[in-house]
């Protein structure tokens, strides 16, 4: 019989397990954290844009979560393109953001077939 070295404890990971867990989902991978933390610092660029999305829960106002996710799209789309965080957020724009959700994601070419990323 093979022995299996135990795998690492990650006590960040636990912190962010046990924040996530309410019952309806799993916490975000590292990628998502990345991605979701520049949307924010890009949508702090731009306040104006912040106050066109904000809306009201109460006494507060928040930014809707409309641009969080437009943001966090545009964001994607150019860590993908194997972008730093730095040049992301030095040449993002709020028009980026704004029309991030409108382009038709590009169907993958034959040499992306071997590289799906679904399991």
């Amino acid at each position: 019989m093979t022995e299996v070295e135990p795998a690492s404890h990650d006590a960040d990971a636990d912190d962010q397990d046990h924040d996530y867990h309410n019952g309806s989902g799993e916490a975000p991978d590292s990628s998502a954290l990345k991605a979701l933390h520049l949307a924010h610092k890009a949508i702090a660029k731009f306040p104006h844009l912040s106050h066109r999305y904000q809306k009201f829960i109460g006494t507060a106002a928040v930014v809707s979560s409309a641009l969080i996710v437009l943001s966090s799209i545009a964001v994607s789309k150019r860590i993908h393109r194997g972008e730093s965080d730095e040049k992301i957020l030095a040449e993002i724009t709020p028009d980026e953001i704004e029309n991030a959700g409108k382009g038709r994601p590009q169907k993958p070419t034959s040499k992306d077939k071997g590289n799906s990323r679904m399991h």
